[in-house]
């Protein structure tokens, strides 16, 4: 064992950890969080790449870290499928409040307001 995977498997220890956060995050609602801890797994992400390329080219055997792989995609597959539910209730939402807006503006009494080319007081 070496401690470039012993710091390896520390890195995906927290990288595990935030996105349990996240994943706590969604099902809370706090989404306006979801911006720090994203930036904090992307440097992660960082430094865990770093690792893993050292360790590839060593040639060290990593297997004892895919346990530890595998619940982070699970909760990474999790966290994916969660916000682009809300991404859709969104959009369609969206939708929704543009037509009725549109719908709004079609029937709103701005023609007073705007006057036209023939003025039946002249």
């Amino acid at each position: 064992m070496s401690l470039d995977l012993d710091n390896l498997e520390i890195i995906y220890e927290r990288y595990y950890e935030i996105s349990l956060q996240i994943k706590e995050l969604i099902e809370r609602g706090l989404y306006s969080e979801l911006a720090a801890f994203i930036s904090k797994k992307e440097m992660i992400l960082q430094e865990s790449k770093v690792l893993a390329d050292k360790i590839q080219q060593t040639g060290e055997d990593a297997g004892r870290l895919a346990e530890l792989c595998r619940k982070i995609s699970n909760v990474e597959k999790f966290n994916i499928e969660a916000l682009s539910k809300i991404r859709d209730s969104l959009k369609t939402e969206l939708q929704q409040v543009n037509k009725n807006t549109k719908l709004m503006n079609a029937y709103a009494l701005s023609g007073k307001n705007n006057g036209s080319i023939l003025d039946f007081k002249e």
